[in-house]
């Protein structure tokens, strides 16, 4: 159907029409609400010093917002895109003013251009105003009204932040930097699939080499039906393992000045991409003296370079990276980024989920009150309670070395990739040392006993010679994590063997005899990680609230209950906490207890958050501010007694002695 815009003959909108249409649907809001006191709402106002024009200017009695917008049919449209974000920054505060935001028309990100860091940490709020959008559509009236009270729905949120009325929340450094990467990594990863497409089905070897590749280095299952999933599926682990490698290539660089920049031919030819990369790794290896398998050219480097049309992208990938200086960036994004390659479906399936930051923090807080101490992650996918678990060591015990702190920090997993991201993860902190060697490795959490040989790694003696030397496992301050939450009958027969091998064992917590057939796999990572345990050791995890209403949970509380002091049961009701939200959560803080009378007089506590944890702990610039809101809040709920309501948070607290004798969460609760 002809639009009235059409049949009028009127071009469509570009982004400067569809600005001077936001700036109307604003001044409108602003005349409506005249305590924000905002005058005016301007198109393509000139930039002081330059001859540059800002897409909108909202007014005060000064500049307040300064704003950059990109229809998705932008060559880089995304708000995300560095050169998006440095653009709105440097306009912001040509005008002097302090907020300045990007937006696709698809969401918006407000920007507070005071936050010292990079652009990423200087976003603070975050608008969704609608799904994608063709730019003819903005030709439709219906369209533009619906976008119109988007917009303005928007503004009524960031004018109370720009005018001081309100604060920010903030925003997980982790998701943003995930967010930005991905942006990046989409015409690379596009590349990729397409060249591999055309590969395969031109030549039978490679294609042979492609299934090899799939099959037996990824474990992945492969059906002739399902091409263009898996070549999907392939070339996001290609483009996602690659960067990888060039971010901790750029972060060597950073700690050893010998190693050049990295840099890819102008012409765009992959060969002499390849040649340029290789011998750029080869020097990192050579240079650093480790990291053979970080820096190796193998197939998933191959397929980065499979065609002409990828270096263009990987070209802009490596001009960007200075963005992700991972050494500086407290957070596990390269986990973030690895669980983006599992599918929502497969990941319920297979209880894989991504725990955000900021309760993996409030879970150390308890697990490792004053920061000392061995900590383990069993399942520690791609590190992030590791790399918080250091970061709230070296807050802590400042006066601890980096070697100190890696020499207490263990994970394992059984997949290699993850357990390579979480190696990663760590080494990166300070690249600078020598001995700077993760204790994380690839294995059977359920081969693996305390005492046992968790590694070899090259280790100066006592005379100064480096040889591999054997690191054996310790007992733990604390074992934490995110276990796996996946039905047993779905694992293997010999990973079956493994996990029912646990039962009947233990000295100081000794683990049951049987569980019912029914039990999930995280529940043998509760009763063997126990083991790891030194006396009055913690263990902190987060699962599936599933297991405390069902016939193997009541097994499971038994046990928590005879052997430890049950500090909380923690719940939220205002976020998901797994990546997957058709799963309910809870953390569970449990403290190794030998002591019947003690474990007995100890307060077990019920807590349903109906705030999110960010909201809880505000938003804090220096990591000291927050891991300090992080030990408020478990002090907070410590100190819960009763039953009670709040605005954030209801809460349960009930003798232990009590609870075993009603033998049930579902019994306090309805009481």
């Amino acid at each position: 159907m002809l639009t009235k815009r059409r049949l009028l003959g009127v071009k469509r909108l570009n982004e400067w029409g569809f600005a001077a249409e936001v700036s109307k649907w604003w001044e409108q809001a602003a005349a409506e609400n005249p305590a924000w006191r905002f005058h005016k709402v301007r198109v393509e106002e000139s930039v002081p010093g330059s001859r540059q024009r800002s897409d909108l200017v909202v007014l005060g009695d000064s500049p307040a917002l300064c704003g950059e917008i990109r229809l998705p049919d932008h060559n880089n449209s995304s708000p995300l895109d560095f050169d998006n974000l440095k653009d709105a920054v440097s306009k912001a505060l040509a005008h002097g003013c302090r907020w300045a935001f990007t937006s696709d028309a698809r969401s918006l990100f407000l920007i507070d251009t005071q936050q010292t860091g990079s652009l990423i940490t200087k976003i603070v709020h975050k608008e969704v105003l609608g799904e994608g959008f063709r730019r003819a559509e903005l030709d439709d009236p219906a369209i533009l009204s619906r976008m119109s009270k988007a917009w303005v729905g928007a503004f009524h949120e960031l004018a109370p932040i720009i005018t001081g009325l309100k604060k920010p929340e903030g925003m997980a450094a982790d998701a943003l930097f995930v967010e930005a990467l991905r942006e990046l990594l989409s015409a690379p990863v596009a590349a990729i699939r397409d060249a591999m497409h055309e590969r395969r089905k031109a030549d039978e070897a490679f294609q042979s080499d492609l299934i090899e590749w799939m099959v037996d280095d990824q474990g992945w299952a492969h059906d002739p039906a399902k091409w263009e999933q898996e070549v999907g599926r392939a070339s996001k682990l290609t483009a996602y393992v690659f960067v990888t490698r060039l971010m901790f290539y750029e972060a060597l660089r950073r700690s050893k000045s010998t190693l050049d920049p990295l840099a890819l031919p102008s012409n765009n030819n992959a060969k002499l991409a390849e040649k340029m990369l290789r011998f750029q790794f080869d020097e990192a290896r050579r240079i650093s003296g480790d990291y053979e398998t970080l820096f190796s050219w193998d197939r998933v480097s191959q397929y980065a370079m499979i065609s002409d049309g990828c270096v263009p992208f990987w070209r802009r990938m490596v001009q960007h990276i200075e963005h992700f200086d991972l050494s500086t960036i407290d957070h596990d994004i390269l986990g973030r980024l690895f669980e983006r390659l599992i599918e929502p479906h497969e990941r319920y399936e297979w209880g894989q989920h991504y725990t955000s930051s900021d309760v993996v923090d409030l879970m150390l807080s308890f697990a490792l009150r004053d920061g000392s101490g061995n900590l383990l992650d069993p399942a520690a996918g791609g590190g992030t309670f590791l790399v918080r678990a250091y970061v709230r060591k070296k807050v802590l015990n400042p006066e601890q070395t980096h070697q100190e702190r890696l020499k207490e920090i263990f994970g394992i997993d059984i997949s290699r990739f993850p357990a390579t991201l979480a190696t990663v993860n760590l080494a990166i902190k300070q690249l600078e040392f020598e001995d700077n060697y993760p204790r994380v490795t690839t294995k059977s959490f359920f081969r693996v006993k305390p005492g046992d040989e968790l590694m070899q790694l090259p280790l100066a003696d006592s005379d100064g010679d480096v040889k591999q030397s054997s690191v054996p496992i310790p007992f733990m301050r604390a074992v934490v994590g995110n276990p796996p939450y996946v039905r047993i009958h779905k694992l293997g027969a010999h990973r079956q063997s493994e996990v029912l091998g646990v039962l009947g064992k233990g000295d100081r917590v000794r683990t049951p005899s049987k569980l019912p057939k029914s039990a999930n796999y995280h529940v043998y990572f509760w009763l063997h990680g126990a083991q790891f345990l030194e006396p009055g050791g913690y263990i902190a995890l987060l699962t599936a609230g599933e297991w405390m209403d069902s016939d193997y949970g009541a097994a499971l509380q038994d046990w928590l209950l005879r052997n430890f002091k049950i500090e909380a049961f923690i719940e939220s009701g205002a976020e998901a906490w797994f990546s997957e939200a058709r799963v309910g959560t809870v953390v569970t803080i449990a403290k190794q207890c030998s002591d019947a009378n003690e474990r007995d007089d100890n307060f077990v506590r019920f807590v349903t958050l109906r705030q999110t944890v960010r909201a809880l702990l505000g938003h804090h610039e220096a990591v000291e501010d927050h891991i300090r809101a992080v030990d408020m809040l478990r002090d907070r709920i410590l100190g819960l007694r009763g039953h009670g309501e709040a605005v954030d948070m209801d809460w349960s607290a009930v003798r232990q002695s009590d609870l075993r004798a009603l033998g049930s969460r579902s019994d306090v609760v309805e009481r």
